[in-house]
C-alpha cells in the first residue's frame, strides 16, 4: 500500500516469507517484502510464465533424435512457426543440439524471423505446450515440424541468430570428440524482438547425414497499437 504522510509519499511493504495471493484480475495488493524489509520483485518473464503465456516446442525427445536437413533450402526450415495476425511472439530460447554428423565440411543453423508468413503446408502440427503445465490457456500460433513454407527471405526479415562449424569428419551418434550444441536465448543475446503477427519464425540445423534436437521457447501477448 501507498501511504502519504506529510506530502511525502513512502512505500510501505508487507513483510512475509510469502506474498498475500489475489485470485481475482484488478484487485489491489501490498508490495511484498523479505523479513528484513527488502522488497521483492518478479522478472517479466517468470510473470508471464505464472500467466500462462509462456509456451514450448520441440524437434526430438528423450533419446530419440530426428533426421535434420541435409542441405539448406529456404522452403524447408526443421521448425516453423505461424503467428497470426493480432498475436505478438517473444522468442526467450531456442537450442539446436547435433547427435550426429557427416562429411559435409559445414554444419551451421539459423533461426529466421519474418513478416511474410510462411504458410506451413505438408509436415506434422505439433501441440505447444504452457510451461504452467495446468494452465488452460493455448497457444493460439501454429508450429509446425518438418514442414514445406514459403520463403521468409522477402519483404523485412532478420536471422535471429546464425552459427556453423567447419569439419571435415563424420561424428557418430554416442561417438567422442566434437559436441555441438548451439543456443540463443533471451539473456545471452539482448534485446529479444517482437515478432506481431502476421509473422513467422523458422529453425534449420543443416548438415550433410545430420541428427539432432531442436528447443523452442517463447511468450505470446496481444498485440498492441503501433504508437
Amino acid at each position: 500500500m501507498i501511504e502519504v504522510t506529510n506530502l511525502n509519499t513512502e512505500l510501505l511493504a508487507r513483510k512475509s516469507v510469502s506474498p498475500v495471493r489475489e485470485t481475482e484480475n484488478g484487485k489491489l495488493a501490498s508490495f511484498w517484502a523479505t523479513l528484513d524489509g527488502a522488497g521483492v520483485t518478479e522478472e517479466l518473464v517468470q510473470a508471464l510464465v505464472a500467466d500462462g503465456r509462456v509456451f514450448h516446442a520441440r524437434v526430438g525427445e528423450a533419446t530419440t533424435p530426428v533426421t535434420l536437413d541435409a542441405s539448406w533450402a529456404n522452403t524447408d526450415p526443421d521448425l516453423s512457426m505461424d503467428i497470426p495476425s493480432g498475436v505478438t511472439v517473444i522468442p526467450l530460447r531456442v537450442a539446436v543440439i547435433y547427435e550426429a554428423f557427416g562429411t559435409d565440411a559445414v554444419v551451421e543453423t539459423m533461426t529466421l524471423c519474418s513478416q511474410t508468413l510462411a504458410a506451413s503446408s505438408a509436415g506434422t502440427l505439433f501441440t505447444s505446450v504452457n510451461y504452467r503445465l495446468r494452465h488452460p490457456r493455448a497457444s493460439v500460433v501454429k508450429v509446425y515440424v518438418g514442414p514445406t513454407v514459403t520463403s521468409g527471405y522477402t519483404g523485412t526479415y532478420f536471422e535471429l541468430y546464425r552459427d556453423c562449424q567447419q569439419t571435415a569428419g563424420t561424428q557418430a551418434a554416442g561417438e567422442g570428440g566434437i559436441n555441438y550444441r548451439v543456443e540463443w536465448n533471451y539473456k545471452n543475446c539482448p534485446p529479444c524482438p517482437l515478432l506481431e503477427g502476421s509473422a513467422t519464425m523458422q529453425t534449420w540445423g543443416v548438415g550433410q547425414a545430420s541428427s539432432g534436437y531442436i528447443d523452442w521457447v517463447w511468450a505470446e501477448i496481444p498485440s498492441l497499437p503501433t504508437p
